[in-house]
């Protein structure tokens, strides 16, 4: 199975060194970077499956972010970590970038976080897993003759494909 990336943003190197020590050793490349620009350009140059994103930095805040990343990279599952949780912050996250989770700064367990990023690699192979049945079944759909199609070889198809990721 392709090792999944993980992405964290915050302004804060505090945060960020925080975050590596509760990440050292979990089975995903973790990436860590101190700012929303800084973040695109990986997003440009590497496959990244989960972000997860403070909502307050100066320049790129976290919104902006994540209403980018939603356009470009619609597929990549978002999270927010922040010490902002007043009502307006939390909606305008959910709203207008999607996010898959809010979780609070300073989170309470370690293990919790861990949590909910392995929860958010297992959306994105969920999501992942129904678009590629999706475009099996359209393909499939397309034959003109449907007779010809052989439908156990095609079921064991999609289970290979399943059991590689």
């Amino acid at each position: 199975m392709e090792k999944r990336t993980v992405l964290f943003v915050d302004d804060e190197e505090k945060i960020l060194r925080s975050l590596k020590r509760v990440f050292v050793g979990e089975p995903y490349k973790t990436l860590f970077v101190n700012s929303g620009k800084l973040a695109l350009d990986i997003l440009k140059k590497k496959q990244v499956h989960v972000i997860i994103t403070d909502i307050r930095m100066p320049g790129m805040d976290g919104h902006e972010l994540l209403k980018t990343v939603k356009n470009k990279y619609p597929n990549v599952i978002r999270l927010v970590l922040s010490g902002y949780s007043d009502k307006d912050t939390l909606l305008h996250a959910i709203n207008q970038g999607e996010i898959f989770r809010y979780i609070t700064k300073p989170w309470k367990l370690n293990e919790e976080l861990k949590t909910i990023v392995r929860q958010a690699i297992e959306f994105f192979d969920l999501h992942s897993e129904r678009e590629s049945l999706l475009n099996f079944i359209e393909k499939m759909a397309e034959e003109p003759d449907l007779e010809k199609v052989d439908f156990r070889y095609a079921v064991k198809m999609l289970i290979s494909a399943r059991d590689k990721r």
